[in-house]
C-alpha cells in the first residue's frame, strides 16, 4: 500500500509547518563529529523549560525555554528559534519496532553519532541532515528500547543555525524521561481523532500514526483488510484558495493517482470542509500476483489545520467500506 504506517513523525516538512521556516534555506556545511562532544560540557548551560509530560506517549521532556505544544503531534515547538521537539513511542514485535526505526531513519544523511544515556538507558545519539525541497534541517535524535517497547526523542532546526542550536536541542533530547509501562494513545498524541468505522478499532502499537483497522490484522498489515488512516498535513491553505487547491493537493499527497480516480466529491459539515476521491490502487501479494484495493482519500480542513483521511479495502468489498470511510472522514475532531 502507498500509505505508510508505524512511522515516527520526525521530518523536515513538519518543522516547516510548525515554525513557518522559509523554503529558501541552503545546505549547511557538514558538522564535524567532534562538534557534539565539544558541546557536551556546556549542555547544562542551555535554557530549558521544566520537565513536562508528552500526553499519550509515556515520555516527559524539558523543551527549550519558551516552547509551546506542537499544533499537531506529540512534542513542542519554539517558533522564534524555529526548533521542534518530537516524541513518538511504539510497542510490539521486533517487526513493529524495526518499522518504527525505519520511519525515523529514512532519507537522512548521517553526520555523527555518540553513545549516551537517556531515561537511564544506554543508546546512540544521532545527528543528521534531512531535506525537504530546498530546505535542509538538522536533527538530533535517539531511539531508546526496553523489552517490546521503544521510543524516539528528537529535535530539529534549520541546518544553517546548527552552531547556535545544536547544543540546545541536544540538551533537551538528553533530558527525556520515559515510563514504558504507560499505555499508548495515538489519538491524544496527534491531538485529533475520528470515529472509527463500524468493524474497525484504533491501532495502539505506535503513537507515530493514527490507524483504524480490523483487530489482529493491522500488525503486520494484511493486504486487503479494511484500514483507515488519519494524518495531519504540514502547511496551510488560505480560505480563498481551498476550493481550487483541494483536489490538486489530494492527488499529489494522497494514495490515488489521478488516472485511477473513480469519483470526486466535497466534504462540508458545520466544523469541516474539504474534498474526497474514491479510486483504486494495485499492490503485489506475497506470491507475486497483483491485488486491487478500493481506496478512499479526503483532504479535510478544520479551522487552520489540514488533514488527510485515507482508507483501503479489498476491491470486491468497496460497496461496504468506501461509504464507511467517507462517513468517518466527516468526524475528525480534536482530542486536546
Amino acid at each position: 500500500m502507498r500509505i505508510r504506517t508505524l512511522v515516527a513523525p520526525l521530518s523536515a516538512s513538519l518543522l516547516l509547518a510548525a515554525c513557518g521556516a522559509s523554503s529558501g534555506a541552503s545546505v549547511a556545511t557538514t558538522t564535524p563529529s567532534s562538534s557534539a562532544g565539544a558541546r557536551t560540557a556546556a549542555s547544562d548551560e542551555f535554557p530549558l523549560d521544566p520537565l513536562a509530560e508528552v500526553d499519550g506517549t509515556g515520555v516527559s521532556i524539558r523543551a527549550p525555554r519558551g516552547s509551546e505544544p506542537n499544533p499537531f503531534g506529540a512534542g513542542f515547538v519554539h517558533r522564534a528559534r524555529r526548533v521542534q521537539i518530537i516524541i513518538a513511542a511504539a510497542r510490539g514485535t521486533a517487526e513493529v519496532r524495526q518499522a518504527f526505526r525505519a520511519g525515523v531513519e529514512v532519507d537522512a544523511e548521517s553526520l555523527s553519532t555518540e553513545e549516551v544515556e537517556i531515561a537511564g538507558r544506554p543508546t546512540t545519539l544521532h545527528i543528521d541532515h534531512q531535506e525537504s525541497g530546498d530546505v535542509v534541517v538538522e536533527r538530533v535524535w535517539a531511539i531508546v528500547e526496553t523489552g517490546d517497547r521503544a521510543m524516539v526523542v528528537g529535535g530539529m532546526y534549520d541546518a544553517e543555525r546548527s552552531e547556535r542550536l545544536q547544543g540546545l536541542v541536544r540538551s533537551s533530547v538528553l533530558s527525556a524521561e520515559w515510563d514504558p509501562m504507560l499505555p499508548l494513545d495515538p489519538e491524544v498524541a496527534l491531538g485529533y481523532r475520528l470515529t472509527a468505522p463500524t468493524g474497525l478499532v484504533l491501532e495502539r502499537s505506535t503513537t507515530g500514526s493514527v490507524t483504524y483497522g480490523v483487530e489482529g490484522e493491522m500488525v503486520p498489515p494484511q493486504l486487503g483488510s479494511p484500514t483507515v488512516f488519519l494524518m495531519a498535513l504540514p502547511g496551510t491553505v488560505p480560505l480563498s484558495q481551498r476550493d481550487e487547491a483541494c483536489t490538486q493537493i489530494l492527488v499529489q499527497a494522497g494514495p490515488i493517482p489521478d488516472e485511477r480516480v473513480r469519483t470526486r466529491g466535497r466534504v462540508d459539515t458545520d466544523a469541516l470542509e474539504g474534498c474526497e476521491l474514491t479510486g483504486w490502487q494495485e499492490n503485489e501479494q506475497a506470491d507475486g500476483t497483483p491485488r486491487r484495493l478500493a481506496t478512499y482519500a479526503a483532504l479535510i480542513f478544520m479551522a487552520d489545520d489540514m488533514f488527510m483521511v485515507a482508507g483501503v479495502a479489498a476491491d470486491e468489498d468497496k460497496e461496504t467500506w468506501l461509504p464507511r470511510f467517507a462517513e468517518a472522514a466527516r468526524t475528525v475532531s480534536a482530542t486536546r
